[in-house]
């Protein structure tokens, strides 16, 4: 069942990177963030206070997985601990893909199961397997037929800043996706509860970002709202709470799940970058696109 959850959420996830291109460019990303993440908490808002007020509504198999449970102050620092994570690894990311084409951001991304696994054998000296290391392998060879493809586009993958900020936020959600599974199993917090608090911490930090950095300098950066920033609230939280709860199952491997993720996200995205944003020099994109789609295979393998 996990798979097929994964398999769901990494589409939906695919969409909601198509969105963020189509939002992010040209426009100021901090309000943008700021939107969605309002959004995002709007969303499972009424579900804390109802769960805190009327808790009896949540009678049911169905209905109890929305319960947010209540929470000891450890377990909040530690969802807002998440929540700092995600959102540096999305300050990066928003700000790449505003300056990158999608079909480099994509393969580049897919990078995050092979720096999981690195991070696996680094935390907790797990020995990786010939296939495991082949992966790897496939991976870092991938970036350099990605930097070759660049090089067309004017992009240095050795010297550009957007392509270090895409893999600080590659490595960010690499060490959030080990968070998530210590938060779901060693905490044993339900999927909707972390997703929920993380949704109302995300809000609060936007709102000093908001504020302190980008309203003070907003005629500068200018912001254009655009109803993509709906849907990709939409798709990320429906996208996150389907994965966390595909996380939960005891039979989940969590270095597996991300390869589901980023593989369908991976397709979803490079498709639509060709026909959507008809993005250039894809022939020369498609053969680090194989090799990190055969390192997911070998991953997962």
């Amino acid at each position: 069942m996990w798979v097929i959850l994964s398999l769901i959420s990494a589409f939906l996830l695919g969409f909601y990177d198509i969105f963020k291109k189509q939002t992010v460019v040209g426009n100021a990303i901090i309000p943008v963030l700021f939107y969605s993440t309002m959004i995002s908490g709007l969303i499972f808002l009424p579900l804390i206070l109802l769960s805190q007020f009327k808790p009896y509504i949540f009678a049911g198999d169905f209905m109890q997985k929305l319960f947010i449970e209540p929470l000891t102050a450890r377990q909040h620092l530690l969802i807002l601990g998440k929540t700092a994570i995600i959102l540096c690894s999305w300050m990066f990311s928003y700000s790449a893909m505003k300056h990158l084409p999608i079909t480099v951001v994509g393969p580049v991304n897919q990078l995050r199961p092979a720096i999981t696994v690195i991070l696996m054998f680094i935390v907790f000296r797990e020995s990786l397997t010939w296939l495991q290391g082949t992966g790897v392998v496939l991976a870092i060879i991938s970036f350099y037929f990605m930097n070759r493809s660049g090089k067309l586009e004017g992009i240095n993958f050795r010297s550009d800043k957007w392509v270090f900020m895409l893999l600080a936020s590659a490595v960010l959600v690499a060490f959030s996706g080990v968070y998530d599974k210590f938060l779901l199993s060693k905490e044993n917090i339900s999927p909707s509860t972390i997703q929920a608090w993380y949704t109302i911490y995300d809000f609060l930090m936007m709102v000093v970002l908001f504020w302190l950095i980008w309203y003070p300098k907003r005629e500068k950066q200018p912001f254009e709202w655009r109803w993509g920033i709906v849907a990709m609230a939409v798709f990320v939280t429906i996208a996150d709470v389907i994965y966390l709860t595909g996380l939960k199952q005891e039979a989940a491997v969590v270095v597996i799940i991300p390869l589901i993720l980023y593989g369908v996200r991976l397709i979803v995205s490079f498709v639509y970058g060709i026909f959507g944003f008809k993005e250039q020099n894809i022939r020369s994109k498609i053969i680090p696109l194989l090799m990190v789609l055969s390192a997911l295979v070998c991953l997962c393998i």
